[in-house]
């Protein structure tokens, strides 16, 4: 995570506009083709961050009914909670630790988007997408555990962080499936160079 999230976090804007103000955007096609991205390395200034808008991450997400997604949402809903009702005051604002960790939960969030949203696009079996989010799980844990432990962190802060610590539905039977068809079959692949 780079200075342009930890500027939107210092301005609150990360739940503004990515939680609470989703506009609408065309589906974003698949591209496979060389194209020059100049575009991307080239974005000019920073300024004016906060008025970036997002398509709603909550549609890529309700496209989806697997357990460790599930738990997944809960735990979103448990950091949105905590972005309404415990927002970082201005000392925790000023604290870069606190709000990488924030940062770090906010991530996760996005990436997931982004995996769910890459899903059609790369048909990725059911198995495999649980076992992502299992240990984006297990991630988003970590860091609500972080928040909670900051000493300036609240006694309503820590309550919300409870609620966003979980664990991974547990599913042995899917754990081997993945292991068979998925990571066993790539012994042999990879060899170093000499």
């Amino acid at each position: 995570m780079g200075p342009v999230l930890i500027l939107i976090l210092k301005n609150n804007q990360i739940h503004t506009n990515y939680f609470f103000n989703p506009k609408g955007f065309a589906k974003v096609p698949r591209r496979n083709d060389a194209s020059n991205d100049d575009g991307l390395f080239n974005q000019g200034p920073t300024k004016g961050l906060g008025k970036v808008q997002f398509h709603d991450f909550k549609i890529a997400y309700q496209s989806v009914n697997l357990p460790n997604v599930e738990v997944f949402k809960d735990q979103i809903a448990a950091f949105t909670e905590f972005l309404i009702q415990a927002t970082p005051d201005k000392n925790q604002n000023r604290d870069i630790d606190y709000l990488l960790t924030l940062g770090e939960i906010f991530t996760l969030v996005a990436y997931g988007q982004l995996i769910l949203e890459s899903k059609e696009f790369f048909d990725v079996e059911n198995d495999l997408m649980d076992e992502i989010f299992d240990f984006m799980v297990r991630d988003f844990s970590k860091y609500a555990l972080q928040v909670f432990c900051k000493p300036s962190s609240t006694s309503r802060q820590k309550d919300l962080c409870r609620k966003m610590m979980k664990s991974p539905v547990p599913d042995e039977d899917k754990f081997g499936r993945i292991w068979k068809n998925h990571v066993y079959p790539l012994t042999g692949q990879y060899t170093m160079n000499p």
